[in-house]
């Protein structure tokens, strides 16, 4: 007769090797799906950055636009500046050979008026 808790000959070997299989593909699995989670953190990290590099490079870059601006103002104003000193510097020069001018005739009538005077002192 057959003993029907008699499993046979190899049989716990045949179970403590499948015993074994499973305990390995459940090991690798754990560790596959620890290395996905990783993985996909790291991705979202990645995007995280990514997303906080654009944000800086835009503010940035209005940053950068707004001197831009600010420069170009001050530049304009200068040349304005420089545009006005030049205007200045003519009109001076104007001015300067004006009185000049008037210099000299203040001199030449100034020696008329004494040139008169004295033959009208002399006449007297």
């Amino acid at each position: 007769m057959v003993d029907p808790t008699d499993l046979g000959a190899g049989t716990a070997t045949w179970l403590g090797g499948t015993g074994t299989v499973l305990l390995g593909a459940f090991l690798w699995l754990r560790k596959f799906l620890s290395r996905d989670a990783t993985e996909r953190a790291m991705d979202n990290a990645d995007i995280g950055t990514v997303r906080r590099l654009n944000e800086l490079l835009d503010s940035e870059r209005t940053a950068r636009q707004a001197a831009e601006t600010r420069a170009d103002q001050f530049a304009k104003e200068r040349n304005e500046l420089a545009a006005a000193v030049g205007r200045m510097e003519g009109k001076i020069e104007a001015l300067t050979s004006q009185v000049a001018q008037l210099t000299d005739k203040v001199t030449t009538q100034s020696t008329e008026i004494s040139r008169l005077r004295s033959q009208v002192g002399g006449a007297s």
